[in-house]
């Protein structure tokens, strides 16, 4: 009993947040330009300053695992490509296989996966290291597929994207934090540094709550049930079996790639987190079936409150953390 309340305890208050998000919208608190207000400043600020401080933080020496890092951004590159080409041969409307597979693939890792860590162990130790590596191969491979897969196929996206990845807010956070990581540069523990430290610190506190609230609110009704079968297969592979192959194949390698439980934790989130808003997002813009991206992402962030759950309590019965 005991390991169920530590897993509904760790995963649920996320979830609170989130709801209080739709119910924020939903009672007309918070129209859409100001949930496009605090989306941006989370994705923008807070989250750049909450893995600014962490990778700060934390030893590059201690932290840093090659096979941790291959195995994560390799087991996302399988689940893409198999579930893309399993996508081709099954799905006839191939208009809607953008999203499909970007549905399936593509985690909300950053927001809510670091927020699941840091819940459950109290730091994100080396589910910071995976972000810098696993956002880029996101970005990558959702702009690569929504190129030839949408309803107005584009060229030449792919070019652009290389760019925007460089730019991304998440991915300067890290590399900012990357030279304090290395030279074990002290700069939230010295007292010479204590304004800045204290103002990256009240900045990212602010990162959790406002991408949950903000994810809450985006939710709206506006997703329609007829492509609930592909949402369903979607919701599945995401949840279900990429979780459950990947993290399955990496605890019997365990002693052979060096992984511990904590590590398996990490890629069990990695590989289980709900979809990421940002499938939506590109979705809309990229001309592909957004209705079918918004479906999946609701019903894998309502279903994820029992899938996370179970993994954790899973995980915590076992002593693997």
């Amino acid at each position: 009993m005991n390991f169920f309340l530590f897993s509904v305890n760790s995963v649920l208050p996320v979830f609170v947040l989130i709801g209080v998000g739709w119910l924020i919208r939903r009672r007309g608190m918070m129209p859409q330009s100001v949930v496009e207000a605090v989306t941006s400043i989370a994705f923008n600020v807070a989250f750049p300053a909450l893995l600014f401080r962490e990778m700060a933080q934390a030893s590059m020496a201690q932290v840093f695992h090659p096979a941790f890092v291959i195995y994560g951004v390799g087991g996302t590159a399988l689940t893409f490509a198999l579930t893309w080409l399993g996508a081709e041969l099954f799905i006839k409307d191939k208009a809607s296989i953008g999203a499909f597979v970007q549905g399936a693939f593509r985690g909300n890792y950053a927001i809510m996966g670091l927020t699941f860590i840091a819940s459950v162990l109290g730091h994100t130790g080396k589910g910071i290291l995976l972000t810098a590596f696993v956002i880029p191969t996101y970005n990558i491979l959702s702009v690569a597929l929504l190129t030839f897969r949408s309803r107005h196929p584009q060229r030449g996206s792919v070019r652009k994207a290389v760019v925007s990845i460089a730019r991304n807010p998440l991915i300067v956070g890290i590399l900012l934090g990357l030279p304090f990581s290395i030279f074990q540069i002290p700069l939230f523990t010295s007292e010479s540094t204590r304004l800045i430290a204290t103002s990256v610190k009240y900045l990212s506190e602010l990162a959790a709550p406002l991408a949950m609230l903000s994810i809450g609110a985006s939710f709206s009704a506006g997703s329609t049930l007829k492509g609930l079968p592909k949402m369903l297969a979607a919701a599945t592979i995401k949840l279900v079996a990429s979780p459950l192959v990947l993290v399955g194949a990496a605890y019997l390698l365990r002693n052979t790639l060096k992984f511990d439980g904590e590590d398996l934790l990490v890629l069990f989130v990695l590989f289980g987190v709900p979809t990421a808003v940002a499938s939506y997002i590109m979705a809309s813009k990229m001309d592909a079936d957004a209705d079918l991206a918004a479906g999946i992402l609701l019903l894998t962030s309502l279903l994820s409150v029992f899938t996370i759950t179970l993994g954790i309590y899973i995980f915590k019965a076992s002593g693997l953390i």
